[in-house]
């Protein structure tokens, strides 16, 4: 079966969710590919959905019997994970946090592999003329990052109470988007905006970075792989082909990152160069997890998650949230029941 090609006009289909489909063993090569509809955080904007890109462009998916017809992405955060539960797709990526949070508050989602697993170039920045040179300058400050429940949000929280800062000094606002925060800044609706790349590369003559979150947190799961109950029931197998798909891809990526970044910017309009610029600067081998889960990271966004007030002191039944059967054998780790 032909696809077409997975450009910005394929893939944008609305601001929405983040979650995805495939996986590792191969299907039978006379077998159709079969439509995958997916929503990954942040896309096109953002490459959180480049191993995917990668990996359908290459045809490992193709070779697991699926073809991604449509990415949707969204502006992170709850957003995300509503498009999974609401839009009708088949998997999707996801900040861990809101995930965590859904499915506390019932939504039937599993988390079945890791996506993104450091905070990469996600930073917080002021204009170049602002006052506010560090981190400690922010109490009293109006800070943005993008939804409630998003790895922003977790991020933002914990790198502050790190550095000892005051935040109950501290204006935090959900600003939207990565543009929606600049544009606020620019136009004085914050005094400190979140960003990360490629928009931080594309602005950085006006911008001055405040601080990077892996200065603080240098191992954090940002984002995960979820699944509804009737996909792992009745499409396991393809659900697996698809996460093993997606693992040779973030392999392509690190074994050759320019080739990789401009199959990804082919595919979503997005600047070659910056998108190279971009891989290099999250270390594609430190970012992108082929699917196993940490759970010292995974402990990181619990923490996060009750700093924040997201989560209250009650230990969260982490375990039953996963379900990591799906990854190769040497990919699977053990979660604890409880954080």
């Amino acid at each position: 079966m032909t696809h077409p090609r997975l450009n910005r006009s394929a893939f944008m289909g609305g601001s929405a969710a983040t979650l995805a489909l495939l996986g590792a063993p191969r299907l039978t090569s006379a077998a159709a590919p079969e439509a995958y509809n997916i929503t990954i955080t942040h896309y096109p904007a953002q490459d959180y959905a480049l191993p995917v890109v990668v990996a359908q462009e290459l045809g490992y998916m193709a070779q697991g019997g699926i073809d991604v017809k449509s990415i949707i992405g969204s502006s992170g955060g709850g957003t995300t994970v509503r498009n999974i539960s609401q839009g009708g797709l088949h998997l999707g990526e996801a900040a861990t946090s809101a995930v965590i949070k859904a499915i506390l508050a019932g939504m039937e989602l599993k988390i079945i592999a890791a996506g993104v697993q450091t905070p990469g170039t996600i930073c917080w920045v002021v204009k170049k003329d602002s006052p506010i040179k560090g981190i400690h300058d922010l109490a009293g400050k109006r800070i943005g990052f993008t939804q409630p429940g998003s790895v922003s949000e977790s991020l933002l929280h914990m790198c502050l109470s790190a550095a000892g800062v005051d935040t109950s000094h501290v204006t935090f606002q959900a600003a939207g988007g990565i543009g929606e925060n600049l544009t606020l800044l620019d136009t004085n609706g914050l005094d400190c905006a979140f960003t990360v790349d490629p928009a931080l590369t594309r602005n950085q003559s006006k911008l001055h970075v405040v601080f990077y979150a892996r200065e603080y947190l240098p191992r954090y799961l940002q984002t995960v792989w979820v699944a509804g109950p009737a996909i792992l029931q009745h499409d396991k197998e393809r659900v697996a082909a698809f996460i093993g798909a997606r693992a040779r891809g973030v392999d392509a990526a690190i074994k050759d990152p320019r080739k990789a970044a401009d199959i990804f910017g082919k595919v979503t309009n997005n600047d070659p160069a910056i998108s190279y610029t971009t891989l290099e600067h999250e270390r594609p081998a430190d970012y992108f997890s082929r699917g196993q889960l940490d759970p010292k990271a995974l402990q990181l966004v619990v923490d996060g998650m009750r700093i924040g007030k997201i989560l209250g002191a009650d230990k969260v039944p982490i375990g039953g949230m996963v379900d990591d059967t799906l990854l190769a054998a040497a990919e699977r780790t053990t979660i604890p029941a409880q954080m």
